[in-house]
């Protein structure tokens, strides 16, 4: 099981939001990456402090470097769906 927390969902949507109603492209975070935001990743780790530090926190990365922090492509995801049960 994977969950999110809303708080975090909610705050990267305002972002989504913002972005869209003024019509900017939001860019990958991660440095020198021109290409556009794909994925949220609520618990992506990486070197922080100068490299002394492990920081983890929500990120918004392109493709490319998710499949970079994932180690393999990124997987199409459901939206809601209801799985069937087997039939009796």
């Amino acid at each position: 099981m994977q969950y999110v927390q809303l708080h975090v969902v909610r705050y990267a949507a305002a972002i989504l939001a913002a972005a869209d109603g003024s019509k900017q492209t939001l860019f990958c975070e991660e440095q020198l990456c021109e290409e556009p935001l794909a994925y949220l990743i609520p618990d992506a780790a990486r070197p922080g402090g100068g490299g002394q530090d492990v920081e983890q926190r929500p990120a918004m990365v392109c493709r490319t470097h998710a499949e970079e922090m994932l180690g393999y492509p990124p997987e199409d995801q459901p939206i809601f769906r209801r799985i069937q049960g087997p039939e009796e």
